[in-house]
């Protein structure tokens, strides 16, 4: 059954708290940008709508944020779950003692964890396990647990060693793990530039004003100074499209 969305599905995502804090973050920048580009009320107001841009861009930041900590999570579930299938688990029961673990681990906030409880709930109602992990997969649009739960299936069906398998997939998710903790450390720095780059046309501008007043006037409320300072906002937020995309690093 196709679902109907209004909205993105990575704003979806999103809690009550960072939706109302990025929306508040949008209109704040609608206005940053109203005053030094246009100083007219008017087209603040006008600017304000398009606060719904950031929100999808920093809801895409957020969705990358929280699907690497969810993957991070998902590998101590597979190694609380082998623990327990060495110990003569059933993989059914080996899911219901890694909630337990998880819970211990991360708190009943956890996105792992809330992803067990359905689990478990799956598991309640005599759902196949392999059913339940597929929809797991789906959720998290995540490549490493789709894989996981391709495995699992042919797996379950072949009856191959799923201890094995499983443990290979946490030394494939610490791999990439240590790769992104080398990028982050690499980039850190970089991006600290960037956001203090940023900044500095702003800074510029409030500066010339405070010791020079009325030096940017004829820049606004009129036609051409319109159009200038739309370029040149054009222009700006081109600039930090690309310095965000050199520093990103894809893994």
């Amino acid at each position: 059954m196709k679902k109907s969305l209004k909205m993105p599905v990575s704003v979806l995502k999103l809690n009550k708290r960072e939706l109302a804090g990025y929306s508040l973050q949008g209109v704040l920048l609608a206005i940053v940008f109203g005053y030094f580009f246009y100083r007219s009320v008017l087209i603040t107001i006008c600017l304000v709508p398009l606060s719904y841009l950031y929100v999808l861009y920093k809801s895409r930041e957020s969705g990358k944020k929280r699907d690497t900590e969810l993957l991070m999570q998902f590998k101590e579930m597979l190694v609380s779950v082998c623990g327990s299938l060495h110990a003569g688990y059933s993989l059914e029961n080996a899911f219901t003692e890694a909630l337990k673990d998880m819970r211990q681990m991360y708190g009943d906030k956890a996105d792992i964890v809330r992803e067990l409880i359905i689990i478990q709930s799956g598991l309640d109602n005599n759902r196949d396990i392999v059913s339940i992990i597929d929809e797991l997969a789906l959720r998290s649009g995540i490549s490493e647990i789709e894989s996981f739960a391709g495995v699992l299936s042919v797996g379950r069906r072949s009856g191959g060693n799923l201890t094995d398998n499983m443990e290979s997939y946490i030394r494939v998710i610490e791999e990439k793990a240590g790769v992104i903790q080398e990028i982050e450390t690499m980039i850190s720095a970089r991006r600290f530039e960037q956001k203090i780059m940023n900044a500095v046309p702003f800074l510029i501008i409030f500066y010339v004003e405070l010791t020079n007043k009325g030096f940017f006037s004829i820049l606004y409320h009129n036609l051409f100074g319109n159009i200038v300072m739309t370029v040149t906002l054009g222009i700006y937020i081109l600039s930090v499209y690309l310095s965000k995309r050199i520093i990103e690093i894809e893994v």
